[in-house]
Formats: structure tokens, C-alpha cells, sequence
């Protein structure tokens, strides 16, 4: 399988020189924020006020990056900063199974991103991003072009972390968007335990379920949120398993789209087959992935982390591919 480049970013340079590649890619990304911000028009929130509370809650680091982003496209700061949302304004788009496996003294984890596209954009537009400092990796990400947030990542010898969309009927929050979040993590924290008191504790803007493993045997947990509140769920067994509903959390939300449709299918058969065989190497995790039962006809990405070493495999899928 061929991998693709890993874009190197610099964290010991200013924000305009470490995103600096992305001048190369100014197409593509204006492509990328047209679509994003097309889906927002139709959501019924209050963008502009949002978006002047969420520029408090981030860093000055972010919204450094965000100017950056905004003066190499034909997009405002602002209407960077939306796309940069997009999970938190409208999540019910977003599918997605993941696992976990204890193998020879690592974890595999392993996730389908299922996003809904008109398009190939979000699958040909993914890419990998080594963070680093002092020249060596802080970690990795899988995202796209001009999103600078999180929504998989991997922390070399620590940790690796993938999100999950969920609905509850909790009130959304002015707070941290889960992106942004999961960023900070990846950056700060120095263990999985440290990683799963930060993803439990903090105020978040919106509901979602979080697969994060570490190296260690029983570092495997899902951990369901809702804005202000969490239930983590542990397994007892080589493997653990999320897709889009709760399993642990106390939820009244009765909506239902595609995507809530189809989770516990998509659960029931992931822990069979880890049940029937349990994956040994990384192409053993993608046959998971890729049973018919699992993967769905909007799955764009398909990724597998080695906590341990920190490599990332990444196929892209054109949507119904």
C-alpha cells in the first residue's frame, strides 16, 4: 500500500513558516472551505456570534494560525475559523467506527471516518501532519488542508485518539469545540492517563464519543460525552469497539438519521469478526474495516495507528467506492 507523504509541521517556527506549505495548496484548500461553509449556511445557528465566543475559548496560537490560513485563500478569518467547526455545528453528517486491539507489547487502532460528500473532496484532500518540535514528532494527525483542529491523532509511544459523532438532547456549550481539544491533548499531555482525565474533565462544545488507547495492556476506553458530562466505558477483553451511540452515557435523544441507524450493526459485527480473529497486523485491521458490514458507502477515510512507533496507514475511499 502506498503511503502517503507526511507534511512535516514545525512547531518551534512561527505560524506563518510552519503552515508555509500550504501556499502550495491554496486551490485545494479554497476548495475544501468553499465546502464546508456551503454546508453551514443551512444550519440554524448564529454563526457570527459563535464564532466571536469560540476565538475566546482557543489560543492565541490557533487563531494565529487561522489569520495565517485566511491570508493565503480567498476566505475571512472568520469563515476560516467556522470551517473549522464544522464537527461541532453539524455533526449528524458524521459516521464512523473504531476499534482498538492489544497486539505484542502495542495497540492497533483502527477507525472508518464516515463523512456524507457530494464529492470526493474530503477523501483526495486528506493528509497526514507530523508535528514536531526540536525536530522530533510530538505527534500526528490525519486531517485536510487549512483545518489546523483534530479529529484522529496519534502520540508516538503514548497514545493515539479517534472521535466519534453521537446526538443527546444536552444543550450545546460556548466552550473548547472537540477538535480543538483534541489538538491540545495530543500536544500537552504526556500519558494516557493524563490524556483520559483531560477528555473526561473538560467543558466541550458539543456531544461526541472519543476511542483513545494507549501501549499498555488495559489502555483501551471509550469515553462518552455530552457537553458537561462523561461515562467511561472499559473492556475487559483484547479489543474495544465504538461506532454512534451510547453504550455507558444516560441518553433521551430519540433522533435518528443514517448514520444512528446503522451503529449498532456496524458495532455488533466489528466485535465479531475481533471475536473470530483478532488482528495481528495492520492489514489485518483494514480487512475489519473494510467488511462489508462495517464500512459504509460515505466511509472517506480508512486508518490504522501503531501506538507504539507512531506509523499511520491511510487509504482513501471515494464515497460508495
Amino acid at each position: 500500500m502506498k503511503q502517503d507523504e507526511e507534511h512535516i509541521v514545525n512547531l518551534d517556527l512561527p505560524v506563518n513558516e510552519r503552515w508555509g506549505f500550504l501556499i502550495n495548496y491554496q486551490s485545494e484548500i479554497n476548495d475544501l472551505l468553499q465546502y464546508y461553509l456551503s454546508d453551514l449556511e443551512n444550519a440554524d445557528v448564529r454563526l457570527d456570534e459563535i464564532c466571536l465566543q469560540v476565538k475566546d475559548k482557543i489560543t492565541t496560537e490557533y487563531n494565529e494560525e487561522i489569520e495565517f490560513i485566511s491570508s493565503i485563500t480567498n476566505f475571512s478569518a472568520n469563515e476560516v475559523l467556522r470551517a473549522n467547526l464544522y464537527y461541532d455545528m453539524l455533526k449528524f453528517y458524521l459516521g464512523c467506527t473504531a476499534f482498538g486491539v492489544e497486539y505484542n507489547g502495542t495497540v492497533l487502532h483502527s477507525r472508518n471516518l464516515d463523512w456524507w460528500t457530494e464529492n470526493n473532496i474530503l477523501s483526495s484532500y486528506s493528509k497526514i501532519f507530523d508535528f514536531r518540535r526540536s525536530g522530533k514528532t510530538v505527534f500526528k494527525t490525519v486531517g485536510w488542508l487549512g483545518f489546523i483542529g483534530a479529529l484522529s491523532g496519534t502520540k508516538p509511544g503514548k497514545f493515539s485518539l479517534t472521535l466519534n459523532a453521537v446526538l443527546s438532547n444536552d444543550k450545546p456549550q460556548i466552550e473548547l469545540p472537540i477538535s480543538f481539544l483534541i489538538r491540545d491533548i495530543l500536544s500537552t499531555a504526556g500519558s494516557f492517563e493524563e490524556a483520559k482525565e483531560k477528555l473526561e474533565r473538560t467543558k466541550i462544545a458539543s456531544d461526541c464519543l472519543i476511542l483513545l488507547t494507549g501501549i499498555k495492556e488495559g489502555e483501551m476506553v471509550v469515553i462518552e460525552r455530552t457537553p458537561t458530562r462523561y461515562a467511561t466505558r472499559t473492556t475487559d477483553k483484547k479489543y474495544i469497539v465504538v461506532t454512534n451511540d451510547y453504550k455507558k452515557l444516560e441518553n433521551n435523544s430519540s433522533e435518528e438519521g443514517l448514520i444512528q441507524l446503522t451503529s449498532c450493526g456496524r458495532f455488533d459485527r466489528t466485535e465479531d469478526l475481533l471475536e473470530t480473529v483478532l488482528p495481528v497486523n495492520i492489514e489485518m485491521c483494514f480487512n475489519i474495516l473494510q467488511d462489508e458490514n462495517v464500512m459504509m458507502g460515505i466511509t472517506v477515510q480508512q486508518m490504522v495507528f501503531d501506538n507504539q512507533t507512531g506509523k499511520i496507514a491511510l487509504i482513501k475511499r471515494s464515497p460508495s467506492q
